[in-house]
């Protein structure tokens, strides 16, 4: 065992990591106190740890977090699997076996698999320091006593026998059994083959269990009586022979018990001559979800080095970070009753909870538990602290969050490995301020702030601390899902521009550098914006019922009393007097272009604020939020005023920056305070697509892109369509195991604060079968957003996760677009997943391949929410169709240019 070479998985001369992994029975602390909010703590914490942190980590919960180990390209990685996981009742059934099954590298499917399949040899193991067992009716319960045994006498280094006691009621070991004595001491462990056994247990058990064991060979380290001696460790071999980022592990025994107890692991592969550091004392580390890596090899396109790294593990069913859900629940629900309707073996239910901090998500008695790395950083308790919604995510009110926080000099590399460990919903990764290319090593894949990630996928993201803007502060990375948002999925990454006593510059950047004077580059074009924030009522269907009952006395919502919108300064009364029902605030700006918004807080209450994503800003000025350390506030209190500057760096290209509001992001995000910036070619007009009306300064869901073409960038681009879609839900528990299956979707949902239902089409006489059809007899198109355009334009339709609890699927229909927009080579699809705070877009030829006339839907592809109103036609014209301009020609002459000063634009606000 160990060899390498031609009898060996791993090649001569590969590089060595050795692992002895324990798998341990541990109190878990997944939060800290917040106020007067006592600490989460999981007393039945099942996770990995190395050797030499055991101690460590059974002393202190607050250490206690999935393993995350690591392993350099071309090393060969040996692992050593112990259990102390004992058999009870409640987890395991009596039968307790653990194992580690990767979702990459190569090994031996026999040996190193995890998996016991077919027929592989068992490769899991049980507790080694079980020595009794229940019993009942003179029979053992479950599986038997594990066969584990102590040492009667002390042994020195070079010694070949060992005098042992075997547990009670198990069986005694055999000659050509390979055994390990001192399984528990921490690298002071050897594993020896048996080459005789005295009394022979062939031949009858002895009666005081006390054997003499000789091995083929001497043990390496000395061993005290009492010591543990067994057969329960697994050996396993992986041979890392390529830079797959991020390699997640997990039980694959009693994953459904173990999981949500902590049961998962990564490991993190490192370009070839890789050395791993404390970020805090430069020592060198072999665990841990933070580190710098020091080398000089590249890890992504354009980078190599050495850099800071997070690992994020997202993950949801963890009871204890789960919280209460009231909306959308029969009125009375007592708090023992909610926490006992979500009781199983896999989902140990804690015995109190709060209550979820977004008080408008809609069914179940309880959200499923999310966090990072089995921490979390509660909404609901730091209200709880201080009920300023403004404040939710600052540190001087409440602390630093106990998820894990990157630090960072300016200018650092800096890579985030983020898994989805668990275990049964989809989620969303937003780093504000910071831009990554998904596909890591392609310089065509898009940039972005923000990606959706499904159960078990990965995701190595770089990107330089300090973003675009290179400016220091503090950033907040979090998940767009609104449930896991309340239970505490957020963290910060804090970019330094002075040197920190308690953080060790890199290798190549030891001097770190000055923020940037200013965000936008000297003479680069500004436009400015007024936005104010103002309270009115939407109706999302002019001729439905507010309420439309669904299922189990649940109710689909198409009207908000209480919403609240974004708009330009004078528009609301405009719109008011025209009849005309408003869409999200939908800004256009041009690549390089600087973005002032002075947004006027005209709320009756609260306060307001601008969060963008995929665009540039300063995290001191303009990041909307209040988080961490950052001075000052971020939010504007009503009757007040603030400038948002932003950026439209090049890096991002043509994009989509998703706005929302983050004085109270709990209510005012899901009542309308959501909108976008949506980022043209350089030096491009924006026209209403039937007046002609130059509207690059105004507030539109559609225009026409004019581009010009006198940049050479823009040489081989065309003049298209632009549209702007945003979906939001609420619905907590569709999808989910509750019984029977739900079918229909409740809560406030819709598109453009527009939905249409089929219930209310069937009212209406329409059939299944005719479903999208013109049925209505009232009105010929569905309330929601209806795209035109004229056959062989290009059509760019920009999708925004606006508010969502779950994530959606949005599809076109006889139409394909590039997954990544400049992608030589990319796959073509015709329907994307996005989630909250996500940013998609779909670039399509209207009328599809051939260029074909006719209505088209665009809709969520997910059925349920098909049912409940989100989707719409596209129609797509005859060349000679004249409801809307041709795309063809220059920007129209004697109208408003961009250059000029905002007027009186009369917006298009209808659909």
């Amino acid at each position: 065992p160990g060899e390498q070479g031609r009898w060996s998985l791993c090649p001569a001369g590969a590089g060595r990591k050795q692992y002895n992994l324990h798998f341990i029975n541990t109190p878990t602390q997944l939060s800290n106190a917040i106020g007067d909010t006592p600490p989460i703590i999981d007393k039945y914490g099942l996770i990995y740890v190395i050797d030499e942190d055991m101690a460590a980590v059974k002393a202190d919960p607050e250490k206690a977090v999935p393993l995350v180990i690591r392993a350099n390209v071309y090393d060969c990685v040996d692992l050593l699997l112990t259990s102390e996981w004992d058999d009870d009742d409640f987890t395991n059934f009596q039968m307790s076996k653990v194992n580690i099954h990767p979702h990459f590298f190569q090994f031996d499917n026999q040996a190193s698999d995890g998996v016991i399949s077919g027929f592989s040899y068992d490769q899991s193991m049980r507790s080694y320091r079980q020595f009794d067992k229940k019993m009942k009716d003179g029979h053992h319960v479950g599986m038997p006593v594990p066969m584990n045994a102590k040492l009667l006498k002390a042994t020195k280094p070079g010694d070949k026998t060992i005098e042992i006691e075997m547990a009670h009621h198990s069986t005694p070991y055999h000659v050509g059994a390979d055994i390990m004595v001192g399984i528990e001491v921490p690298n002071g462990k050897d594993a020896r083959w048996i080459t005789s056994i005295s009394p022979d247990p062939s031949k009858g058990f002895a009666k005081d269990h006390k054997y003499k064991i000789t091995f083929s060979e001497g043990m390496t380290h000395a061993h005290k009586a009492g010591q543990i001696v067994s057969t329960e460790f697994v050996r396993y071999r992986w041979w890392v022979d390529v830079d797959v980022g991020l390699v997640f592990w997990h039980d694959h025994a009693f994953g459904a018990t173990t999981w949500p107890h902590g049961g998962i692991g990564s490991t993190i592969v490192e370009p070839w001559g890789s050395t791993y550091h404390d970020p805090k004392t430069g020592e060198q580390i072999r665990s841990g979800v933070v580190a710098d890596i020091h080398g000089t090899e590249p890890f992504a396109y354009g980078r190599n080095g050495s850099f800071r790294e997070l690992v994020a593990q997202l993950h949801d069913t963890v009871p204890h970070t789960a919280q209460l859900v009231t909306a959308g629940n029969p009125p009375g629900l007592s708090r023992e009753n909610a926490i006992a309707a979500g009781q199983s073996i896999s989902f140990q239910m804690p015995s109190t909870m709060l209550e979820v901090a977004f008080p408008h998500l809609n069914g179940g008695t309880h959200t499923s538990g999310g966090g990072f790395n089995f921490r979390a950083a509660s909404l609901s308790a730091r209200l709880k602290n201080n009920p300023d919604p403004s404040k939710l995510f600052s540190s001087k009110v409440h602390g630093e969050p106990a998820t894990p926080m990157l630090r960072a000099y300016l200018g650092d590399n800096m890579v985030f490995r983020i898994l989805h460990g668990m275990m049964n919903e989809t989620h969303t990764w937003v780093v504000s301020g910071h831009g990554f290319r998904p596909e890591r090593y392609d310089p065509q894949s898009r940039v972005t702030n923000a990606l959706h990630i499904g159960i078990a996928e990965r995701y190595d993201l770089a990107t330089t601390a300090g973003g675009y803007q290179q400016m220091a502060g503090d950033y907040m990375y979090y998940d767009g899902r609104t449930s896991h948002l309340s239970e505490g999925s957020w963290g910060i990454i804090r970019v330094h521009d002075k040197l920190q006593k308690d953080l060790m510059p890199l290798p190549g950047n030891e001097k770190p550098r000055k923020s940037a004077k200013q965000l936008c580059p000297k003479g680069a074009p500004v436009k400015n914006f007024s936005v104010v924030a103002v309270n009115t009522a939407l109706k999302f269907n002019p001729n439905t019922e507010d309420e439309i009952e669904v299922d189990f006395e649940r109710k689909l919502q198409l009207a908000n009393a209480d919403a609240k919108i974004f708009a330009l300064e004078g528009e609301m009364a405009k719109a008011a007097a025209d009849g005309r029902r408003p869409h999200p605030l939908t800004l256009r700006a041009n690549i390089g272009e600087c973005v002032k918004i002075k947004l006027t807080n005209r709320l009756k209450k609260g306060n307001a604020s601008l969060h963008a994503n995929n665009i540039a800003f300063d995290p001191l000025d303009s990041q909307g939020i209040n988080v961490g350390n950052n001075p000052g506030d971020q939010t504007v209190k009503p009757g007040k005023s603030k400038v948002y500057t932003f950026y439209a760096h090049p890096d991002y290209n043509i994009n989509g920056a998703l706005l929302w509001d983050f004085g109270n992001l709990t209510g005012n995000v899901r009542d309308g305070l959501y909108g976008g910036i949506i980022i043209g070619p350089k030096g491009s007009v924006y026209r209403d697509p039937e007046t002609g009306k130059d509207i690059s300064l105004g507030n539109s869901w559609k225009a026409d892109v004019i581009i010009d073409k006198s940049y050479p960038e823009n040489q081989k681009l065309e003049n298209y369509r632009d549209f702007a879609l945003y979906f939001q839900d609420e619905d907590n528990i569709l999808g989910t195991s509750f019984m029977p299956y739900l079918q229909n979707v409740a809560g406030l949902t819709g598109v453009n604060y527009r939905l249409e239902p089929w219930t209310y089409r069937e009212d209406e006489g329409c059939e299944l079968g005719n479903m999208f059809t013109a049925c209505v007899a009232a009105d010929s198109d569905p309330a929601t957003p209806t795209l035109k355009a004229h056959a062989g334009d290009r059509v760019m339709v920009n999708i925004f996760g606006a508010h969502n609890e779950q994530n959606q699927m949005f599809n076109m229909d006889g139409h394909q677009w590039r997954r990544h927009l400049n992608q030589e080579g990319s796959d073509m699809i015709d329907v994307e997943e996005f989630g909250g705070g996500e940013y998609i877009q779909a670039f399509v030829n209207a009328g599809g391949t051939y260029s074909n006339p006719g209505t088209y839907l665009w809709l969520n592809a997910r059925t349920p929410y098909q049912q409940a109103g989100q989707w719409g036609y596209f129609k797509v014209l005859p060349a000679g169709e004249r409801s809307i301009l041709p795309l063809g020609g220059a920007a129209p002459t004697g109208g408003k240019t961009a250059s000029k000063e905002l007027g009186d634009d009369v917006l298009s606000m209808n659909k």
